[in-house]
């Protein structure tokens, strides 16, 4: 039966498969490209700046240009890697349930020998493996580009879902989704469209909702407002959130505020110092006098694989119930 099953999906794989090296070089050369680029940039005698003399100055931003440049693709590359693996899985789902209930072809493996149960066993193993397989080395491009280009910090929402293996997980939920809504609608086509608009709503609603509180944020107070140049994935002032970080939300409190504060409890002493400030004091002076400090909210990078086995955790435990629903479901189903 597992025979039969990488059969029926075998051009699909193939043709996945290709896309995945295809898009592997791409990722590989634009990579080294934009990482040589960096590495110039951070070096002296531009070290993240402008330089000091003119022809510096002239020879950084020519550097700053060239960067620009070529990184004008990506986000499409974020948005094909976002995408690959989930799409995958629907399409495999599709194909494994909907296009086999739709067409009839199902009414013969159901009548063999083998049970209803170890025909959607077999889908489900050949194609979560098929996606594992395919994804894996994909996820680990994905990962050393985002470095190499230095399109954010890996940590952040743009590129949190190419940065690690989580991908992987997206795939097999997005699989076990489209057997489940497969089983119900039976038509490939509706299934597709319906899936689709599924995981979406939630990879959506997840990233803005969830994420956020998955791991408890740090704060950090700031002196000042200078700006550190150089950084591989943005500007960030001095003795506040480290490089790298997931950024939230800055602020000022009182002194004695202890722990993490929401964003809404800033607001007032925010507009008192912005007050004070307006008044043309020094900035030392206001917080001094308001007994204020300067904080930022972030998560560090150091909470990356944390927040990556979490949502992994979540999407797999989604899934599994999905499975458990989809066996179930399936001895209801008249042949």
């Amino acid at each position: 039966m597992m025979w039969v099953v990488w059969r029926q999906q075998r051009s699909i794989v193939v043709a996945f498969l290709a896309a995945a090296v295809v898009f592997a070089l791409w990722l590989t050369i634009t990579g080294q490209h934009e990482q040589s680029l960096w590495s110039q940039f951070l070096a002296a005698p531009c070290k993240g700046g402008f330089g000091v003399t003119s022809s510096e100055s002239h020879f950084c931003q020519g550097l700053q240009s060239a960067i620009y440049a070529s990184s004008h693709m990506d986000d499409v590359a974020t948005i094909i890697g976002t995408i690959f693996a989930p799409l995958l899985g629907l399409i495999l789902g599709v194909n494994a349930v909907a296009r086999e209930i739709e067409q009839k072809t199902n009414r013969l493996a159901w009548t063999q020998s083998g049970s209803r149960s170890k025909w959607l066993a077999s889908k489900y193993l050949t194609s979560v493996a098929t996606i594992a397989v395919i994804s894996a080395p994909l996820c680990l491009v994905l990962s050393w580009w985002v470095r190499a280009s230095h399109d954010g910090a890996r940590i952040t929402p743009k590129v949190f879902p190419v940065s690690g293996l989580v991908e992987i997980s997206y795939g097999a939920f997005c699989f076990v989704l489209a057997v489940a809504v497969g089983l119900v609608i039976r038509r490939a086509g509706w299934s597709l469209a319906v899936c689709i608009i599924l995981f979406g709503a939630l990879f959506f609603s997840f990233a803005d909702q969830v994420r956020p509180h998955l791991v408890t944020p740090s704060v950090t107070s700031q002196q000042g407002s200078g700006i550190e140049v150089g950084s591989s994935s943005g500007f960030y002032s001095p003795s506040g959130a480290p490089s790298n970080s997931w950024f939230f939300y800055q602020g000022y409190e009182p002194v004695t505020t202890k722990g993490v504060p929401i964003q809404a409890l800033l607001q007032k002493p925010t507009d008192a110092m912005y007050s004070c400030e307006n008044k043309r004091l020094q900035e030392s002076y206001c917080a001094h006098h308001l007994h204020l400090r300067f904080i930022e909210v972030y998560v560090a990078d150091s909470r990356f694989w944390s927040l990556q086995l979490l949502e992994g955790g979540f999407y797999l435990g989604l899934a599994a119930l999905l499975a458990g629903l989809s066996f179930l479901g399936i001895r209801r189903i008249k042949a």
